[in-house]
């Protein structure tokens, strides 16, 4: 199975590759920002490297079901409180990496519960159009 960033045509980017933009090194990084950055990079790619391995099957702890909705999540920390959440799911030979975005470690408040279920619908959003035109995607790299 090959990971691929969904394209949206509308936007003009990918989703997942543009969130994941922020954590380049940029020029005026001290040294500890540059290690914090590639640490959470090598992290999620450690973890969409081993969701390929397992066929994109979600593989507890590392990949789960995303309940209430048609695609799989990576978990990411990126610190205490805080964890990047990566949604995709499979077709064909293809693990498709819909969206990406951060949520707290814990969450109990309607206003939190209610932007975490923004975001997941609009992976779902991703998930659907990219099944009008599978196509529409770029290699992950």
């Amino acid at each position: 199975m090959e990971p691929v960033y969904f394209y949206d045509k509308g936007s003009k980017n990918c989703p997942v590759k543009e969130y994941l933009k922020q954590y380049r090194e940029n020029k005026g990084d001290k040294e500890a920002v540059v290690k914090r950055k590639q640490k959470i990079l090598a992290n999620i790619d450690a973890k969409i490297q081993h969701v390929k391995g397992n066929e994109g099957r979600p593989t507890p702890p590392i990949s789960k079901p995303l309940h209430g909705y048609s695609c799989f999540e990576i978990l990411n920390p990126k610190d205490e409180t805080t964890v990047i959440r990566i949604l995709y799911f499979r077709h064909q030979e293809k693990i498709v990496l819909l969206h990406a975005f951060e949520k707290p470690v814990n969450y109990d408040t309607d206003r939190e519960k209610k932007k975490v279920d923004k975001q997941n619908k609009i992976g779902e959003k991703y998930l659907n159009i990219f099944k009008l035109n599978p196509k529409n995607y770029e290699k992950y790299e």
